[in-house]
This record gives structure tokens, C-alpha cells and sequence, in this order.
């Protein structure tokens, strides 16, 4: 559709497809016991098992798939002064794959992969490039600039009654592992909750400080101490819930001025500096003391709570990702360029770390800052 009042264009679609996932190592379709392609094999129980598969698989494996619907329009008005596209999609994935935790003793490994049930992905994207200013001819100020939001919601839906190790209403994430304790988790798939929810108690606070070692149970009531499985509660969601970029592109005369923003919101971030080192036993404790998260000032904590929502913060942030100036000017009839450019100039946030995007899922373990860079140069255009 084309010049209809205000829009200069506009094209509308639609999508359903259906995709698998072979993102997993080779050999893991093949049944655990049998024939192998190795002249060495191990008896166990009565079967043969294959050396070069150590880590056991789940028989019954199958292909991940994922249905989704999209429907969405790219679009220019106002003469193509403004162009872009919105997209609203729906995906659907059954049997996905994901590495899991097993009782001791049922196979090779303590982890397996295997089909551990639905999970749905909702949301919508949408951008926008704005020609704002247009004065190149005569050498005035032109502006374009481009925005863009994403949105999605993530539900596990159901668990694989069947998978191996037994039926359970959730299963410990083991890509959560944190610092502080052997074997430690802080991440969960339980269905109703997004992916990799945060698996912890409920702190009590009391004038505005956690009391240590007090906790919700599931029903609300205050009790002491905290144990997976009997008050610990699925809550928060690492993954943002909102993504927005802004893009802006100035030229005035011979002077040229651009930067990028990133905002988040709606992630959580689990601070494991803080909960890792974040109790005053560290004084104490070995043969030398550590230093200490100020997060100790303010809890007061003695011992570690590790599985203390205490420390699992908003991570929502606005980030300059970078700033660039330049001047163009000729010389001996060429054209130079001088510029500057600042990566990841600043950051603003309420969360406590170094930066709620350092760790994996969620898990901030990172006492390094992402590093701020200062780049000049000179470009000659031949």
C-alpha cells in the first residue's frame, strides 16, 4: 500500500513456522547401552557401555521444536520521513532440551540432557528511524535518529514427568552455581515462572535491616532458617523485560556528534560478590582475613545467607554505550577527519555491583568493571 494521507507505505505479514535444535554434542540420540564405535567397552550390570560417551544420556531424547506465530508491518510516513517495522510474535517450544541434575547412582553423571517440558516466549518489537533535520546542502544541521523497544514474557509451562532422576514440580537450574558453598544453585524451572527464576527465601526485614536468619515460610509467617525446597520461592526473572536502544546521528557544517543508549528493565541480578563475602565471618575465618561487600554494612550479616533474596537486586539500568565527535576538514586536497570516540561512558542504575550485565543469567560474580575506552584518530580519505 503506498501515499494513503499520512503513510507513504505500508506492507503487512504473517509467519507460522515449525524449527528443531541440534545445538547439543554428537552422539547423544544414540540409546546409553549398546554398540558403540570404540573396540573398548566397560560392563556394567550386564551391558557394555560406550568409553567415549562418559557423561550417561537419556534414551528416550528427542528433537527440541519450536512452533511460532509472527504477524507484524513495516511501515514509512509523512512523505518516508519516519520508516520502520512492528512485529508481535508467539513461540512455543516443546521438548526442550536442557542439561539436568540426577540422583546419585541412576547413570554415569550426575547431569543429563534430556526433554524437560514446554516453555512459551511472547512479546512484540518495534522501531523507528526519524530523518528529523535534513540541511546538507547548505551545510546546516542534520539530525536522524532511530529507536527501538523489545518486550518479551517467558513461561515454562509444564515439567517432564519422566525425566530422569524422577517427577518433581521443579528442577535446580545447574548453569546457576554460585560462590560461597560446594555444589551451591540459586537459579530454578519451575513451571508458571520464566527461566532460570531465582530460587531463594524470602528475607525479614525489620526497621529496614534484614534480621539474620529470619525467614517467610510459603504461607507468609516469619520462621528461622532457610532450606531449599521447604521456603524457598521462585521469583524474578533475570532476563529483561523490556529492551530499549536510541540512536542519534548529528552533522553541523563541518562538525559531526553521534551517540547510542540501552536501557533495561524488569531484570533481576543475584549479587554473589555480596553474598559470597558479605558477612563478617570473613574477618575471622583461615589464616588471613578478606576483604569484605560493603553490602555487610548495611545487613550486618555474621554468616553467609546465601539463599537470601537480600541479595537479589533490580539490575533495570540506562547505559551510554558510546559518544563520538568528529571535525572533517580539508588538507592539500584531501579530506581529513579528526575524531574521538568514548565506549561505555557511563552507566545509571540502582543496582549495588559492578555492572548488572556482567554475569551469566543473572549471576553477577565479577569484581572487575567493564572497562571504559578513550579512542581518538585521524582518517584520510583519499
Amino acid at each position: 500500500m503506498q501515499s494513503v494521507g499520512f503513510i507513504s507505505d505500508l506492507k503487512l505479514r504473517g509467519s507460522w513456522g515449525k524449527t528443531g535444535n541440534q545445538a547439543f554434542n554428537n552422539y547423544l540420540f544414540v540409546s546409553t547401552y549398546g554398540a558403540c564405535n570404540s573396540t573398548a567397552q566397560y560392563p556394567i550390570g550386564g551391558q557394555f557401555v560406550c568409553p567415549f560417551r562418559p557423561s550417561a544420556v537419556d534414551p528416550n531424547l528427542k528433537w527440541e521444536s519450536t512452533g511460532t506465530w509472527d504477524v507484524g508491518a513495516d511501515y514509512s510516513i509523512f512523505n518516508q520521513r519516519f520508516t520502520g517495522s512492528i512485529d508481535w510474535y508467539s513461540k512455543h517450544t516443546d521438548d526442550l532440551l536442557f542439561t539436568v541434575p540426577v540422583a546419585a547412582g541412576s547413570n554415569l553423571s550426575n547431569y543429563v540432557l534430556t526433554n524437560i517440558g514446554s516453555v512459551k516466549n511472547t512479546g512484540f518489537d518495534f522501531d523507528i528511524t526519524a530523518h528529523l533535520l535534513d540541511a546538507a546542502p547548505n551545510g546546516g544541521l542534520s539530525w536522524n535518529t532511530s529507536f527501538n523497544v523489545s518486550h518479551n514474557v517467558n513461561t515454562l509451562l509444564s515439567i517432564n514427568p519422566n525425566i530422569p532422576g524422577g517427577s518433581a514440580n521443579y528442577i535446580l537450574d545447574p548453569t546457576s552455581g554460585i560462590a560461597g558453598g560446594v555444589g551451591s544453585t540459586v537459579e530454578v524451572l519451575q513451571p508458571g515462572q520464566p527461566i532460570h527464576s531465582f530460587f531463594v527465601c524470602q528475607q525479614v526485614y525489620q526497621n529496614g535491616k534484614p534480621v539474620e536468619g529470619e525467614y517467610k515460610t510459603l504461607a507468609g509467617a516469619d520462621t528461622t532458617g532457610c532450606a531449599r525446597g521447604t521456603n524457598t520461592l521462585a521469583e524474578h526473572d533475570p532476563a529483561p523485560h523490556w529492551i530499549f536502544g536510541f540512536t542519534s546521528n548529528m552533522t553541523f557544517h563541518r562538525f559531526d556528534f553521534s551517540f547510542t543508549l540501552r536501557a533495561w528493565l524488569g531484570n533481576y541480578v543475584y549479587n554473589n560478590v555480596a553474598s559470597n563475602v558479605g558477612d563478617y565471618r570473613e574477618l575471622t575465618d583461615g589464616s588471613s582475613p578478606y576483604n569484605l561487600s560493603t553490602s555487610v554494612l548495611t545487613s550486618g550479616f555474621k554468616t553467609q545467607q546465601l539463599l537470601s533474596d537480600f541479595y537479589v537486586e533490580n539490575g533495570s539500568f540506562l547505559r551510554m554505550d558510546n559518544i563520538s565527535v568528529g571535525y572533517t576538514f580539508p588538507w592539500q586536497g584531501e579530506r581529513l577527519r579528526v575524531y574521538a570516540i568514548v565506549q561505555n561512558a557511563f552507566t545509571i542504575t540502582g543496582y549495588s555491583g559492578v555492572d548488572p550485565t556482567a554475569g551469566l543469567n543473572g549471576i553477577d560474580n565479577n569484581i572487575y568493571p567493564r572497562s571504559r575506552t578513550f579512542t581518538g584518530g585521524l582518517d584520510v580519505q583519499f
